[in-house]
């Protein structure tokens, strides 16, 4: 697959943004309230938003940025093999780890629901994303033959179907959308990327900066009014196919018309996108979930000054750790040549 240097870095970031978004919702206690009437509080308040803002569309950015690239691409099995094996790896090894380190306790059952990541849904992610590559040939065929005004017509159906601009607004939960985190979610991404790929030409950076401003503000003052009670606003975050859909496609667009400078900074963010994945796949494990964010909890620092920085502080060095990880792991593989032999599930299947 022909990467993109822009799409590369957006990859990266959107991956650490998710490590953010955890961070702000499990690494802060759900009673904690931030006080309005305190500067410290309500300017800690607006970072956190802000960060929860940009960092809810992340998910979403991920999915399209698969799907621009996918939907031109033959299907290959070994796309769904590669990340199932990954999956598998981390699933065991880390529980593993958790059961010889004392954290949790020995269980036959666990141990062995962890070899089966997918089915158990201990990585909602990545369940979501092996059925959005299961559907993406048959999807590319839709973006392939479809006309300008059916594609649009679908679009629009769809979207009546897996968008909440308002909660369960205008088809309520019967779709079982999931809050924007199910597959049929992924796929409407997959075929919004497609559009943008064939048929949306170039638009004035200056309106989608302005667009992105615009709807940034929203969503914050939406995360707001939804916390608020009496003088107080504990986090509130919204859905992925709420407002948060509509700033990613907006970020989306303005990425894909960004030239990314062959500067230091760029060039390392584009050489960590291919270990991005596996900073969700450890530290979002089950075990690793319930034990980092107990062991590491911000909740009594969101009352100083030096909260954003202990946040951001916090999440450059747990998204570094996995990216070194993940890097050791694809190492093991490639001495091991599970890649190749992966690669040979290529030829199980027809070819679409």
């Amino acid at each position: 697959m022909k990467r993109e240097s822009n799409f590369e870095v957006l990859r990266t970031m959107a991956m650490f943004f998710i490590v953010i978004y955890h961070c702000l919702i499990r690494g802060i206690d759900e009673e904690h309230v931030f006080i309005i009437s305190s500067p410290i509080s309500t300017f800690n308040l607006l970072f956190s938003t802000f960060m929860l803002a940009i960092s809810s569309i992340s998910v979403n950015l991920y999915v399209m940025i698969s799907g621009y690239f996918l939907v031109d691409l033959d299907f290959k099995m070994s796309r769904i093999v590669r990340l199932w094996v990954q999956a598998c790896f981390y699933s065991f090894l880390i529980s593993s780890i958790m059961i010889l380190g004392g954290v949790t306790q020995f269980n036959v059952v666990s141990l062995c629901k962890s070899l089966f990541p997918l089915s158990s849904d201990s990585y909602w992610f990545v369940t979501q994303f092996v059925g959005l590559l299961i559907l993406s040939p048959f999807l590319a065929i839709l973006v392939k033959q479809l006309s300008y005004r059916q594609y649009i017509g679908l679009l629009i159906g769809l979207a009546c179907i897996c968008l909440a601009i308002l909660p369960e607004f205008p088809m309520g939960r019967r779709f079982h959308v999931a809050h924007g985190n199910s597959v049929w979610s992924f796929a409407y991404l997959f075929l919004i990327a497609g559009f943008i790929k064939h048929h949306v030409k170039r638009i004035p950076k200056v309106k989608l900066l302005l667009s992105i401003l615009i709807v940034t503000i929203l969503t914050i003052a939406c995360e707001i009014y939804g916390g608020y009670h009496h003088g107080t606003v504990s986090l509130c975050w919204l859905d992925y196919n709420s407002l948060p859909f509509i700033l990613s496609v907006l970020v989306f667009l303005y990425v894909r018309q960004t030239h990314v400078h062959d500067s230091g900074i760029c060039n390392f963010l584009v050489r960590l996108a291919p270990y991005s994945l596996g900073v969700y796949l450890i530290h979002d494990h089950l075990l690793v979930r319930g034990w980092l964010w107990k062991m590491v909890s911000i909740t009594s620092e969101c009352e100083k000054w030096v909260f954003p920085i202990i946040v951001l502080s916090l999440c450059i060095t747990i998204f570094l750790s996995c990216i070194l990880i993940d890097a050791i792991r694809k190492k093991v593989f490639s001495l091991l040549k599970i890649d190749r032999i992966i690669a040979k599930s290529d030829k199980w299947i027809f070819h679409f």
